[in-house]
């Protein structure tokens, strides 16, 4: 294996501008490299060339639902479900969640009369072994589905006031997910006319919960030279 080719893919699904600003945000931080990946809009050839040195895949949000799947969807969806029933460590935020959660048969619905959920919330975290002790913090939100059942394999390992299944681990792969938006940035809130009065706190506790996931992605590169 070319080590040197070791990486981490950035799936956007955003279906109208790339979310740079967070991918830029998400690699200064990172380490391991990073891959920005825009299938919506670019297609799927990115995905395909940087194949090797696949360490792990991060699935961002989207404005699209997996209930009306589009094209890309479908494509995307070939490409992700034998990497995820491989155990490839996989991370799905909002829209990733959803997609990771629906690819093994669990159920996504309209939540609110299909009003989006805009701004902040507390969210409640268990034990992991992603992040160790159970917390809670605040989070970005930006949504209008969300799982409404779970598929076979996952635990739910975060909860809020609002929302059942915030937070969902595999129980053998290193899978997880997240309602919320914990890779948000200035830029995505900019970008997603989000008014926060003091965002700080909300950003502090996402980033680290990605990091957390882009730190072990790494640990795990060492001790399995098979992936």
């Amino acid at each position: 294996m070319n080590r040197s080719r070791d990486h981490v893919a950035v799936i956007d699904p955003g279906t109208r501008h790339p979310e740079l600003s967070t991918f830029n945000a998400m690699a200064r931080r990172s380490p391991l490299p990073l891959t920005y990946h825009l299938p919506a809009l670019w297609g799927m050839r990115s995905l395909l060339r940087d194949e090797e040195g696949l360490l792990g895949v991060i699935v961002l949000g989207s404005g699209s639902s997996v209930n009306a799947p589009e094209d890309w969807q479908l494509e995307l969806a070939g490409w992700l479900r034998p990497r995820l029933s491989r155990g490839l460590p996989t991370l799905g935020l909002c829209f990733g969640l959803q997609f990771v959660v629906h690819l093994f048969g669990g159920v996504v619905a309209t939540l609110w009369g299909g009003h989006a959920m805009g701004g902040q919330r507390e969210v409640r975290l268990d034990a992991d072994r992603l992040w160790g002790a159970a917390r809670t913090g605040p989070l970005v939100v930006q949504h209008r589905e969300g799982v409404t059942r779970l598929p076979d394999g996952f635990r739910v390992v975060g909860r809020s006031d609002t929302v059942a299944v915030e937070a969902v681990a595999h129980e053998a792969h290193p899978i997880w997910g997240f309602q919320s938006h914990p890779e948000a940035d200035e830029g995505f809130l900019e970008a997603n006319h989000l008014k926060i009065d003091d965002p700080g706190p909300a950003l502090a506790f996402g980033h680290a919960l990605v990091d957390d996931f882009l730190t072990l992605v790494a640990r795990l590169s060492t001790t399995d030279s098979g992936r």
